[in-house]
């Protein structure tokens, strides 16, 4: 059978966005899956209320009578056997098998293989989907992959139905309250499609929470490429829309023109070229033209007839010619802000509560957003591991990434729900909705409340083994987050942040104060202040970068400082001096030689003998580290160990060199895995080298909030964790339940594994039973 991953997966996310009704979403999936694959029996089995019991939902190829009422224990049946395994199962001649359980009436007598794979959602068992053959070599094992990421496809479908169903529960007869919710729901989603909308927008969940507020465009981030086609039944009014958008969009060139006095005449002319363009009729036409032929909205129409003369201009020969596409292209855009119905501010501030949308943001871009007002962040690109992202979570702001389709669905001033943990993002939802996500606050409170007892216990095991929990932060409010979570170091502090919100390097006092008010608000706690880690995707606007390809594999971090020497002997003295009020550890990043580290240590020798000299206080003996990020460091550790005091694992950048992914690129996002193999032995193998050599080793990044990955960091006996200071109570609450003797057996068995998927099904299987 000839399998199309891709096509498959598009059809399945289109069903999920366009079905109205969350039940009815099973049934399309399994009549998409079963005739795509020509399969006999497809079905959806899902955990009743009880959590004990599996019941068909949908089904292609069992008898319909039998939905509702085909009921089995988890402990029962290979459908049972798929729950308590929490991995795939299959069997061939299923009949055959001592966990088979006919169930009459059903018709599955007659098929010769079996196929269950777990549904699985944020570490919860959800339901199984199970796939049925007549002949024995129509599914084979090969399959199972592929099955397997359909299964995670319909998991959210099921995890969003469930979330629908838990509010039915808790208010009166579940039937009475299932039909209101469900007739509640399909009248938003009918007025919505009225509107050719879609309530619902699904993308990749980054930084966790919820939040709500009104939609704010940042209108330079918004660009043709976010724009998809969309039906109009009225067209006067797209018409009007445009004639209104293009209006606006000359009298903000001819406002702008006469705000600004100190233009040269060449600015002018750029001006009145724009707004010539603007008042071109045959450029109008165009637009209008696709609007009345095709029936689509302005905005699709404006991106064709954009596109259109950016090609027709690209291909002139005459280079002036050729530069006149990004000025249409500029025109475009203008227009475009408008009909969305941005109209653009120099002010940053919000006056009520507010979700950013954009297409991709900086780290520096974030920092100056960041307000009381904003509560939440909606991307269409950017990556899961960015730096942005990782700001995100430091400052709790739900953020959600890869959607696609915000334009066509969400208009400037839109009420939106952002869900920061499931990737759900709802545009004018419904009473209901609303109520719902008012409980999950009100659960994720009382979560708080319930952690926050543990605030000052340390993160040991129930056999003894202690491991000290740190944060990762990189502004002095998150000193705030340090102590709200209990964190007991400070992990790392990035130092780039203060350089990227300069417009020139800052002073070696600016930096002493700066490092001094950290290592004194961090109030006794060590602190690990991390150097200059630039490049990558955190530029400085001030500093000349050469033109690379792939800037992660180029100028960057330590290869910046030990090139760009005054800075970094600047920046040396100034933590240095800091070190007189605290207790300071140095960390160098993104190591790769041994001739890197002896630059280094001879440059701090010679800045210490300056502060000597100078009678300056400091601390003398400080403890230096490295970063090990790069798999060739991992190779020469124990030569690198002789000239440092300890080593902080960088696993955001040791996953993604490790495994050759850009961590953010979304086209091979789900390759970037901190459950690999390769991965987990490597992380493994520096822990192990630095025990050995009597070295203090912490592993640092998003892997170690990653509840699946701390496990095994604890099987590994690391010395330090540090992650987002959020994160701390949740990791010390998963310590405190387990055993280390029963995380070293458990990470036996996880070196003999051959991948993630098989890795994450046993690790989910451990942690839903609390680790014990």
């Amino acid at each position: 059978m000839k399998k199309d991953r891709v096509s498959i997966l598009e059809d399945i996310g289109r069903i999920i966005t366009e079905s109205s009704r969350p039940h009815r979403t099973l049934e399309k999936i399994v009549e998409l899956v079963a005739g795509k694959f020509n399969t006999d029996v497809c079905s959806v089995y899902l955990l009743d209320t009880d959590k004990q019991s599996l019941v068909l939902q949908a089904t292609v190829g069992l008898r319909k009578e039998s939905i509702g009422r085909v009921r089995m224990s988890i402990h029962e049946g290979l459908t049972g056997l798929v729950l308590e395994e929490m991995q795939p199962v299959f069997v061939v001649n299923p009949a055959t098998h001592p966990r088979y359980n006919f169930f009459e009436k059903s018709g599955e007598e007659i098929y010769s293989t079996y196929l269950g794979v777990p549904l699985v959602h944020l570490q919860n068992p959800l339901g199984v989907l199970v796939v049925q053959t007549v002949n024995e070599d129509a599914v084979t094992e090969s399959d199972i992959a592929l099955f397997s990421t359909i299964a995670s496809q319909i998991s959210a479908t099921v995890a969003y139905t469930g979330l629908l169903d838990d509010l039915k529960k808790e208010r009166q007869d579940r039937r009475d309250i299932e039909k209101k919710l469900l007739e509640e729901v399909e009248i938003h989603a009918e007025k919505t499609a009225k509107k050719g909308k879609k309530g619902l927008i699904r993308g990749m969940p980054v930084s966790p929470g919820f939040a709500e507020g009104q939609a704010h465009y940042l209108g330079e981030s918004i660009g043709f490429d976010q724009i998809e086609y969309e039906e109009t039944e009225d067209v006067s009014s797209e018409i009007s829309r445009l004639e209104a958008a293009f209006r606006r969009s000359q009298e903000e060139i001819i406002a702008l023109t006469k705000h600004v006095k100190d233009m040269s005449g060449q600015d002018e002319a750029i001006l009145d070229a724009q707004v010539m363009a603007l008042q071109d009729r045959s450029f109008k036409k165009k637009i209008i033209a696709h609007i009345k032929e095709e029936g689509s909205c302005a905005e699709y129409a404006l991106k064709k007839a954009v596109l259109k003369y950016v090609e027709f201009f690209s291909g002139m020969e005459d280079p002036y010619l050729r530069e006149r596409s990004s000025d249409i292209e500029d025109i475009g855009k203008r227009v475009l802000r408008k009909l969305l119905g941005y109209e653009g501010s120099k002010s940053r501030q919000f006056a009520s509560k507010t979700v950013v949308i954009a297409s991709d943001i900086s780290p520096i871009d974030l920092i100056g957003l960041r307000q009381d007002n904003l509560k939440g962040v909606v991307l269409s690109r950017g990556g899961k591991t960015s730096h942005t992202v990782i700001l995100a979570k430091s400052f709790e702001i739900p953020m959600v990434i890869g959607v696609r389709d915000m334009l066509d669905t969400v208009k400037e001033n839109d009420f939106l729900i952002v869900d920061g943990t499931s990737g759900l993002v709802f545009s004018k939802p419904p009473q209901v909705i609303i109520d719902e996500y008012a409980r999950l606050k009100a659960e994720k409170a009382n979560k708080f409340q319930r952690l926050d007892v543990l605030r000052d216990l340390v993160a040991k095991t129930k056999d003894g083994y202690e491991i000290r929990l740190g944060a990762n932060i990189g502004l002095l409010s998150d000193l705030e987050l340090v102590k709200k979570y209990g964190a007991e170091h400070i992990g790392l502090y990035r130092t780039e942040f203060p350089f990227l919100v300069r417009k020139e390097f800052p002073s070696e006092n600016e930096q002493f104060l700066l490092y001094k008010k950290v290592v004194e608000g961090a109030e006794g706690r060590s602190v690990t202040i991390r150097t200059l880690d630039v490049g990558g995707d955190k530029f400085l606007s001030y500093l000349d970068y050469p033109k690379e390809q792939n800037p992660y594999l180029g100028w960057r971090s330590i290869r910046v400082s030990l090139e760009l020497d005054d800075i970094f002997r600047t920046q040396i003295r100034a933590i240095l001096k800091a070190s007189a009020f605290g207790h300071i550890k140095i960390l160098f990043p993104m190591i790769t030689s041994v001739g890197e580290v002896r630059s280094i240590t001879s440059l701090l020798d010679e800045e210490k003998n300056l502060l000597e000299k100078r009678g300056a206080p400091f601390d003398t003996t400080i403890n230096i580290g490295i970063m090990v990020e790069v798999p060739g460091a991992v190779k020469i550790l124990d030569r690198l160990l002789h000239y440092v005091d300890f080593v902080s694992i960088g696993t955001n950048d040791l996953i993604q060199y490790t495994l050759a992914v850009d961590r953010n690129n979304q086209k091979v996002a789900s390759l970037y895995d901190p459950l690999h193999p390769a991965v987990i032995s490597t992380i493994l193998d520096v822990v192990s080298i630095c025990k050995k050599n009597n070295k203090e080793v912490s592993i640092c990044g998003e892997a170690a909030s990653n509840p699946r990955c701390a496990y095994l960091f604890t099987a590994f006996e690391t010395d330090k964790l540090s992650m987002n200071p959020a994160s701390v109570p949740v990791i010390k609450d998963l310590i405190r339940k387990v055993r280390l003797t029963y995380t070293k057996k458990a990470l036996n068995r996880v070196l003999l594994m051959e991948d993630s998927r098989e890795i994450t099904s046993y690790l989910d299987k451990i942690l839903l039973c609390k680790g014990s």
